[in-house]
C-alpha cells in the first residue's frame, strides 16, 4: 500500500489543504506466490476510488489512526482518499472557507491529475462518519452524478434534532463552530442551502439519478434519533436508504467494524478497472 500525503494550494479554501492518499500496491505475496495478482500496474488501468471523510475535531489521519482503512483498501484494491474538512460540517461555510465546493469538485479534479483514480460514477464512491456522514450525503445530494455510492456511518442526517438529542455528548459541536458553518441561527435554514432535506427534495424534484444510499449506526448512539427523523422523510420522497442498526455507540469501535460492512456493500470489482 501506498500512503501518501499531499499539500496543496486550494482556490476553494483559499488556503494550502491536506490530504491523504492509499493507493494499493503489489505486495511481495502478491509478486511471489500469487499468480491472478491484481493489475497494478497495467498501461490505462484506474483505481476504483472511495473519498472517506472524518468526523468533528478530526482530520486526514482520523481513518489510518483510529481504523484499519488502508488494510481494507489493500484488501479490497481500493484507492481511499481522506481529506481534513475542519468543523465544516462539510458546507460552503457562512464565516469561512467553502468546504461543499472542495469536496465535490476541486479536490476531486486536482487528484484526477496526479493519480490514476477512475472517473467513472459506477466506480467512484464517497463515506464518511458523524459529522462525516452527514457530509456523505451533502456531497452526494450536491453532485448525485459523480458517486455510484454513498454510505454514511453513525451520520448527523438531521442538525435541528441533534443540537439537542444530547446536551452532555462529550463531542456535542460548540455553537461558535455551528455559527461558523450556518449562520448565526447555528442550524441550517429550513428550506436553504444547507438543509438536507432541502438538498434531498431538490434532487428527486429534479429528476436526478440519487446514488445508491446506505446508512449504519449503533442502537446506543446519541444521533440515532435524528437520522431516523432523515430516512423516514426520504422514505415519504420516494427515496430508499438501505438502514442498518447494530448494537454499539457513538465511538471508533463501531466505526472500524461496520466500515468493513461499508466495503462488503460497496460494488467493488476488487482489481483494477
Amino acid at each position: 500500500m501506498a500512503h501518501l500525503d499531499c499539500s496543496f494550494y486550494s482556490p476553494s479554501l483559499r488556503k494550502n489543504a491536506k490530504v491523504i492518499v492509499f493507493l494499493p500496491t503489489m505486495s511481495a505475496d502478491d509478486y511471489l506466490f500469487n499468480d491472478d495478482h491484481p493489475r497494478y500496474f497495467a498501461k490505462g488501468a484506474k483505481y476504483q476510488t472511495l473519498y472517506l471523510l472524518h468526523g468533528s475535531y478530526g482530520d486526514c489521519m482520523d481513518w489510518s489512526l483510529f481504523a484499519n482503512a488502508e488494510r481494507y483498501a489493500q484488501e479490497h484494491c481500493l484507492a481511499v482518499v481522506m481529506p481534513s474538512a475542519e468543523n465544516s460540517s462539510y458546507v460552503d461555510m457562512q464565516y469561512g472557507e467553502d468546504y461543499l465546493t472542495y469536496i465535490t469538485r476541486e479536490l476531486p479534479a486536482f487528484l484526477s491529475t496526479l493519480f490514476p483514480l477512475s472517473e467513472k460514477r459506477e466506480d467512484t464512491f464517497i463515506a464518511g462518519l458523524s459529522m462525516g456522514g452527514g457530509g456523505t450525503f451533502r456531497a452526494a445530494f450536491a453532485r448525485p452524478e459523480l458517486y455510484g455510492a454513498a454510505a454514511s456511518l453513525s451520520g448527523g442526517l438531521d442538525k435541528a434534532l441533534s443540537k439537542t438529542s444530547s446536551e452532555a455528548h462529550s463531542v456535542k459541536m460548540p455553537k461558535n463552530y455551528r455559527q461558523a458553518c450556518f449562520g448565526d441561527s447555528a442550524v441550517p435554514t429550513p428550506g436553504g442551502k444547507d438543509d438536507l432535506r432541502a438538498a434531498l427534495k431538490a434532487c428527486v424534484d429534479e429528476g436526478k439519478t440519487l446514488p445508491r444510499l446506505y446508512h449504519v449506526i449503533g442502537e446506543d448512539d446519541f444521533l440515532r434519533e435524528g437520522g431516523e427523523a432523515f430516512l423516514a422523510y426520504a422514505k415519504s420522497l420516494g427515496v430508499e436508504i438501505e438502514y442498518k442498526l447494530h448494537p454499539g455507540v457513538h465511538n471508533w469501535d463501531f466505526w472500524d467494524t461496520y466500515l468493513k460492512e461499508v466495503l462488503e456493500w460497496l460494488p467493488l470489482a476488487n482489481d483494477m478497472v
